[in-house]
């Protein structure tokens, strides 16, 4: 029998430290609710673990970045509403000036609402904004250049693919222009006819007034005058460009003065499908095919027939919504701008295209009118099914998250089942060991019964 070392207690004492690290290990799962809680409890587990955790905040914060987009597409459904509104509004102001129960002052009334409502449809596109972004005024459209000086684009559809593209000038807009001479009755009156409008003079008329009753009439309906009061001449050019624009002048001798303005033109020389179309109006330009591919660009009036411009088309500049967890999972949307001049109201220097104080110009505006409400009513459509698209992401998201979640619960959390019954069993052998070291301290003891022999 030995005293100096007493290997029964050393081990009793190495298998209670072992118990002990044990049922430590036990109670911080239990108590913490992870199986994991460092490297050393399963260091793989925790390297899949660690990155599983990665996706799921980048999975849920990718859901809330898709929720973000929602409310950027809704902030312009709102405004298109609004604006889609206001065009219905002019469709029906011009409907009733196209009435001939009303006088050229009436129609001017009907005309001041409608430049009204046009200002605060270009106020609405220029405004609307989402976080300091604007969305209407073609900030979160691709990126358009042209080689030449001249050009400006307007709004293109998603339809249009990144590239260059090249057209030639093949007609400059023209404004509509009459040369006319009245004449003052020497007795009674004599009728004039502007666009559709009575213009009566009377013998009494003098000469100024005379000529103050079409300059009146011209102004109202968007026509410049120029001309000698005294001899009755009148040279007349509308403000506006474009085959809408036109002046029809007749006497009470039936003849008849009528002229048409003229519209930009260009031929699509590279880059276009074999099926494109061009259309002109006034200086704006519109490039479609039957695929969605749509392009429209404005002309100003220093451009001459025979230039030639490249158009090129960058995938830069729309907005673009990071919905994915991992680097390129996004989607871009390409918000066009509206305006008055993209929806054929006015041209780009703020002359108006429609002008309803004529029963004519009336007529025009109807068809107008329709076109723009078409034009909304599309690009609608267009951000409907982003909309729809973006809550398809934003479920798919939640579901993925919710999936990973589950099978990173697998590795990480405890199973409070088997750890309770891990740790009942190493209690009851942390006991036992604390009493059988108990018991191998006291053998020494019978070493003094030797002693005492």
């Amino acid at each position: 029998m030995r005293i100096n070392h007493n290997i029964s207690a050393q081990l009793a004492n190495v298998n209670l430290k072992r118990t002990n690290r044990r049922m430590s290990s036990t109670l911080e799962s239990l108590s913490s609710g992870y199986k994991i809680n460092k490297a050393a409890d399963d260091s793989a587990g925790m390297a899949i673990s660690n990155k599983m955790r990665t996706q799921i905040r980048a999975l849920d914060q990718a859901s809330r970045n898709a929720g973000d987009g929602q409310s950027v597409l809704q902030t312009v459904e709102g405004s298109l509403t609004e604006i889609e509104n206001m065009i219905q509004r002019m469709r029906e102001l011009s409907v009733q000036a196209a009435n001939d129960t009303y006088i050229v002052g009436d129609r001017q009334t009907i005309q001041d609402e409608i430049d009204a409502l046009m200002d605060e449809v270009d106020r609405i596109a220029g405004d609307t904004e989402f976080n300091g972004k604007g969305l209407l005024d073609g900030s979160c459209s691709r990126a358009v250049t042209f080689s030449e000086n001249g050009f400006q684009e307007l709004s293109i559809s998603d339809g249009v693919g990144r590239g260059s593209y090249e057209i030639e000038v093949t007609q400059v807009a023209a404004a509509a222009t009459a040369t006319f001479t009245y004449a003052r009755p020497s007795e009674g009156s004599v009728n004039y006819k502007l666009n559709g409008e009575t213009i009566t003079l009377y013998a009494s008329d003098t000469e100024e007034e005379a000529f103050e009753k079409f300059l009146n009439v011209c102004n109202s309906m968007g026509i410049d005058v120029d001309g000698d009061a005294s001899t009755g001449s009148l040279q007349l050019e509308t403000k506006a460009k474009g085959s809408r624009q036109m002046i029809e002048i007749e006497d009470e001798n039936g003849t008849l003065v009528k002229t048409q303005g003229e519209d930009a033109m260009v031929e699509a020389t590279s880059g276009f499908s074999t099926g494109i179309v061009c259309r002109g109006d006034g200086e704006t330009i519109t490039l479609k095919d039957n695929s969605g591919f749509e392009m429209q660009i404005a002309l100003s009036e220093n451009v001459a027939v025979g230039t030639e411009s490249q158009i090129r088309v960058y995938d830069a500049g729309s907005m673009k919504l990071q919905i994915g967890a991992n680097e390129s999972q996004n989607i871009s949307i390409d918000f066009q701008a509206i305006s008055c001049a993209s929806l054929q109201f006015r041209e780009l220097d703020g002359d108006n295209k429609v002008n309803v104080c004529s029963g004519l110009g009336a007529q025009n505006a109807i068809t107008v009118f329709d076109e723009a409400v078409k034009t909304v009513s599309a690009y609608r459509s267009q951000l409907g099914a982003y909309t729809n698209r973006l809550e398809s992401t934003v479920d798919s998201l939640d579901i993925s998250s919710e999936n990973v979640t589950e099978a990173m619960s697998r590795i990480t959390d405890t199973d409070m089942a088997a750890a309770m019954t891990e740790y009942t069993q190493q209690n009851v052998l942390v006991q036992a060991a604390t009493s059988m070291l108990a018991q191998a301290n006291n053998r020494p003891q019978t070493v003094m019964s030797l002693l005492q022999g």
